[in-house]
């Protein structure tokens, strides 16, 4: 029997100058948003040996400026995934969040900023898995994945939310 092929994910968090000075703890969510993307990138993409992920934390502003130029959007967002490489075994990939929409979506929909920040990072990956959002449909199936995800970090991962 062959041995499996060894995974190597590199998963990076960084934020932007603003969203460091307006969110000071947001390196408290490091390893959340590493175990969200460990879990998902393994289940979803197991066919990629290599992958580098990078999360990138903005303020409203900043990924407002970033949607405007990268997709010729003129609307707020929370998320914004970018597939830089993908070749044989590799993927390379950008995720980029707003702090701000996360914390309103939290407020909004009850749940803790940690919650939110892990369905995002869970919902930019089914993104680069082929899932998409753009019909109701689409976005139930979606929804259905994000929450199986969260659930499963919550039970194996006793990550708090």
């Amino acid at each position: 029997m062959a041995a499996k092929p060894k995974k190597e994910l590199q998963i990076t968090i960084t934020a932007s100058k603003a969203a460091a000075k307006k969110y000071t703890n947001w390196q408290d969510y490091n390893k959340l948003l590493q175990a969200s993307a460990f879990e998902v990138l393994n289940s979803e993409l197991p066919g990629f040996t290599e992958v580098k992920l990078t999360i990138v934390l903005y303020t409203d502003d900043e990924l407002l400026e970033l949607n405007r130029r990268l997709l010729g959007h003129d609307f707020y967002t929370d998320i914004l995934t970018c597939e830089l490489e993908r070749e044989g075994a590799l993927l390379e990939a950008e995720l980029y969040f707003s702090l701000d929409r996360a914390s309103e979506n939290a407020l909004r929909y009850k749940v803790t900023l940690r919650n939110e920040l892990a369905r995002l990072a869970i919902h930019g990956i089914l993104h680069l898995a082929g899932h998409e959002d753009s019909d109701i449909k689409a976005k139930n199936q979606m929804r259905q994945k994000e929450r199986f995800f969260l659930r499963r970090l919550q039970t194996e991962r006793s990550i708090e939310y």
